[in-house]
């Protein structure tokens, strides 16, 4: 190594006894990313998987001979770890090889070969490694052509950075072409091997040679609060997350003019662009606080610009974007920040993180979620008359930050990327970013002046209402408004239009092609509706787009009826039987959607149905009827308590309810919720207020009589069962066990959105039990109550619905601001 020779003379590692394995301690990137392997086993996200297109005549058997010796070059590839009383350490073994598989991909049609391409490199770069066997790196090869192949190399991150990926490409083709010619490697003696440096480092850290960069931490975290950028999507569980990369080329007009300004300013390239994704994150954000990760490279020794290894750092750049400066302003600020992080580069992350004393979550960066990476390709094309090497972009294996933009420079130019955690984010969301990144340099380059918040809107800008309304038709109907709304909310956000008028033409105000794109997308989004380039040209104003989309998109699902497909306004989603609603739905109007979801137990056979299933059928549903919400969720009797565990659902989706409308249902749980004592009150209550009202039925008319010897029979049924009566099956009987499925509570969190809930008149309330049915311990915004003159059958009777449709439209009016 400086091997087996070195070890014990310099007492830098030791013999295993007995074995041909030398042990050493592990460097400070090292023991984070084996941390990180038993905090989060086999994560994938800790692979470094690249993937390289040779061109020519290829020798298989001898690409093979090359990456086994490249293994036997560099001892990090043959290194396995073992955990020493809480602490790891590597083991160097004297040996390691692997196999080459070869996939045939030309025995496919040529129109499948890219999506099978795409598809194996996904699963390659996601295979885990077990940090106990060697070696840390694999390779596949794929044949696309007869003179095409692509190779896909993956490294764990604890044997391998961005830098190491370049080496182990020289050093492939290098032994490639030795053994094709039978010469030797033209590649100097290694003096150091990584173990050695992971030595050293361990002796370097005794020392306290870290006292000034220790102090310039302190200063620069202090009153440290983390950054976050909203997400599509809410935050799930922790381990690994999946993961997706999307990337744009800068044209070299763009990049020139970044080059020529870095220069003009004495900064570089990469505080360019570290400054103009400051100045999206504030806009997006409203944040003047904003730290984002980055990655130094390590290696300030020459001896170790050869050796393969993790030698990079993660270090904090933060920055206060404080009174709107220009870019000018902002630029020198990054140019200062980050001067002094590459001055105290040598910090390990983990001791920064302890000076900042963040608030830590499981598996989430304790001090940044968006990471910035400006680097040249490790991989410059390695053309020779035999094969050439041409680098190609990677796949994702795993995202360790929510969203990591990065610049590379290749040689066709800057491309820049964004890896993002698809569980957090849309695709369209961050390609929208790196647009907005985009547009936003070449502005702020072209005006070094331009304060940088200048055309920001952190927070969505509605359009005022009276200027919209003054060129509005009279008569048109409250969808049509509120189409118009949404409209205008797009239009604001995207043109950065502080006022608009219905007439105004999109092009007029500004826009191009860029932000139609983004325009229509997004409108696609909200209405489920794609609209072309071509229609939006022929329809440039809000008036005649809203005209052209007419409202949302209601498609038929397996399992859901369409009552009403027509109308912009939010759909309802309503449980229970099919048609129920009819009569409400009449009465709702032609502009409301509405979509009646049937429950399993109404269907044969589905009376059995857990209530988990239950809730992501009608989740299924929903999103295939109307992938994005709003939504309006409706319920009547156990199926509003259903309804709870959907909406949770939703929400967990990253859905918005608008609001939730209960018919005749105590909230689930409400017993549990109370004290023994006033649980044991309330029951008592509730049975002699139902008792004393079905005693008055009794000797009312022929109606009354009837529907309270219904539901005396369905009482005893509860209690006695339906084995002790002659009179056949009941459909009631039949749903029994949903009934009581529905009503269990899971528990969790307020629900986000105002809770509408009707009940009969003849409801018991009072006298210890709660007047909101104890739905207002479930939501955060509050209940309104509405006592309707029905009883409970009759609430879904026309008389009724025409109640219960005036107050659901004037609460939609209400929330709309209408």
């Amino acid at each position: 190594m400086a091997g087996s020779e070195t070890g014990n003379d310099i007492g830098i590692g030791a013999q295993e006894a007995d074995t041909d394995l030398y042990a050493f301690p592990c460097s400070l990137a090292q023991a984070r990313f084996w941390i990180l392997d038993q905090i989060t086993p086999e994560d994938p996200a800790l692979n470094v998987a690249v993937r390289w297109r040779l061109r020519g005549r290829l020798d298989v058997a001898v690409l093979q001979q090359a990456l086994n010796a490249v293994i036997d070059r560099h001892e990090i590839l043959r290194t396995s770890y073992r955990d020493v009383d809480g602490e790891p350490e590597q083991l160097v073994h004297p040996d390691a090889s692997i196999q080459l598989p070869v996939i045939d991909l030309t025995l496919l049609p040529e129109a499948s070969r890219h999506e099978e391409r795409e598809r194996i490199s996904q699963i390659e770069a996601r295979k885990p490694f077990d940090l106990t066997r060697v070696p840390n790196l694999r390779a596949t090869l794929l044949k696309v052509g007869a003179e095409e192949h692509i190779i896909l190399v993956t490294v764990h991150h604890i044997a391998c950075d961005g830098w190491s990926v370049g080496i182990i490409a020289r050093d492939m083709m290098e032994f490639y072409q030795a053994r094709l010619r039978q010469r030797a490697p033209k590649l100097a003696d290694l003096p150091l091997q990584y173990a050695d440096f992971a030595a050293w480092q361990s002796e370097w850290m005794k020392a306290d040679a870290l006292k000034n960069e220790r102090a310039y931490w302190t200063s620069q975290l202090a009153g440290f609060k983390r950054f976050d950028l909203s997400s599509d999507k809410p935050r799930g569980g922790t381990g690994a997350a999946p993961a997706l990369i999307v990337g744009r080329q800068l044209p070299r007009t763009l990049t020139d003019a970044m080059s020529a300004l870095a220069t003009a300013e004495g900064c570089t390239f990469f505080m360019v662009g570290a400054a103009a994704l400051m100045c999206l994150l504030h806009r997006h954000s409203g944040s003047e606080d904003i730290t984002v990760g980055t990655q130094i490279a390590g290696r300030d020794r020459v001896e170790l610009n050869n050796i393969v290894g993790p030698f990079i750092n993660t270090v904090p750049l933060r920055s206060r974007i404080t009174g709107n400066p220009s870019f000018r302003q902002l630029l020198a600020h990054m140019h200062d920040v980050i001067e002094g992080a590459l001055l105290n580069q040598h910090m390990p992350i983990e001791d920064i993180i302890a000076i900042a004393k963040p608030v830590r979550e499981p598996g989430r960066n304790p001090l940044f979620s968006v990471n910035l990476i400006c680097q040249r390709s490790f991989i410059p094309t390695d053309e020779r008359p035999e094969l050439s090497l041409i680098d190609m972009p990677s796949v994702s294996p795993g995202a360790l930050y929510d969203l990591n933009f990065f610049f590379v420079e290749r040689p066709d130019g800057w491309r820049m990327s964004c890896e993002y955690d698809t569980s957090l984010y849309n695709k369209e969301t961050v390609e929208g970013y790196l647009a907005q990144l985009q547009d936003l340099i070449d502005g702020l380059v072209a005006d070094l002046d331009r304060p940088v918040g200048e055309g920001a809107s952190p927070a969505p800008v509605r359009a005022p209402a009276p200027q919209l309304a003054s060129a509005r038709a009279p008569g048109l109907p409250d969808g049509h408004v509120r189409v118009e709304a949404e409209l205008a909310d797009i239009w604001v956000n995207i043109l950065k239009v502080p006022i608009l008028n219905l007439k105004d033409n999109f092009f007029a105000l500004g826009g191009h092609s860029l932000s139609a794109f983004r325009m229509l997308s997004r409108v696609e989004k909200v209405f489920g509706k794609r609209i072309s380039f071509d229609e939006l040209h022929s329809h440039p104003t809000i008036g005649e787009l809203a005209k052209l989309l007419g409202g949302p998109v209601i498609t038929e699902a397996k399992g859901a009826v369409v009552m009403q497909p027509h109308g912009a306004s939010t759909p309802i989603f309503a449980l229970h039987d099919t048609f129920i609603y009819q009569e409400l739905v009449n009465h709702l109007g032609e502009d409301q959607p509405f979509i009646s979801i049937p429950l399993p137990a109404f269907v044969e056979g589905g009376a059995e149905t857990s209530r988990a299933e239950m809730v992501e059928h009608c989740v299924r549903i929903i999103e295939e009827v109307r992938p994005h919400g709003p939504y309006i969720l409706l319920g009547f009797c156990a199926a509003a308590r259903l309804n709870v565990a959907v909406a949770r659902r939703l929400i967990e989706r990253g859905h918005t309810i608008e609001l939730f409308v209960t018919l005749d249902a105590w909230a689930p749980g409400y017993s549990k919720r109370q004290s023994r004592l006033k649980g044991m009150l309330g029951r008592y209550s509730y049975q002699i207020q139902s008792g004393l009202y079905y005693a008055r039925c009794l000797v009312g008319g022929a109606e009354q009589r009837r529907h309270a010897l219904r539901r005396i029979r369905l009482f005893l049924k509860a209690v006695f069962g339906r084995k002790s009566f002659e009179d056949g099956p009941d459909d009631d009987a039949r749903i029994g066990h949903w009934v009581v499925e529905a009503g269990r509570d899971e528990g969790g969190t307020p629900l986000p959105m105002p809770i509408l809930a009707f009940h009969n008149e003849n409801m018991p309330l009072g006298y210890f039990l709660d007047r909101t049915m104890g739905w207002n311990a479930l939501t955060s915004k509050g209940v309104t109550m509405v006592s309707v003159a029905a009883t409970h059958e009759e609430l879904i009777r026309r008389t009724a619905s025409r109640t219960i449709g005036d107050v659901i439209n004037a609460t939609f009016k209400q929330l709309s601001g209408r």
